[in-house]
């Protein structure tokens, strides 16, 4: 069974912007994979999301699942290709992360410092 999660309902006009607003989505998609469903994210109706949202929304779920379990689980519908753009750095990041926080870390420090 599918559980469909219209992103427009859990957030304030039309904007998926809020990390706040995404720990609710999380949590959700969480219970249904708990729960061995799968998971529709539906993005009807949404005219902005940024990358903040979706690290809470998405990237999360790679610190307790593998890419392949959540490419099997989650899917997308009404994404623009802007928004399908941002997914994807979202994941691939989350990825690198999660496989190795220290190293991530660091680079990023080495980056930002010089």
């Amino acid at each position: 069974m599918r559980h469909i999660i219209l992103i427009d309902e859990k957030v304030t006009m039309h904007q998926a912007i809020s990390d706040k607003e995404g720990i609710a989505i999380y949590d959700a998609i969480l219970s249904k994979l708990h729960e061995g469903e799968e998971i529709e994210l539906d993005f009807q109706g949404i005219i902005m999301m940024t990358t903040a949202f979706l690290n809470v929304v998405i990237g999360q779920l790679y610190k307790d699942y593998t890419s392949d379990f959540l490419r099997e689980k989650i899917f997308f519908k009404n994404i623009t290709s802007d928004f399908a753009r941002r997914i994807k750095d979202v994941t691939d990041n989350a990825k690198l992360f999660y496989k190795d926080q220290d190293v991530f870390t660091q680079n990023v420090e080495e980056i930002i410092n010089g």
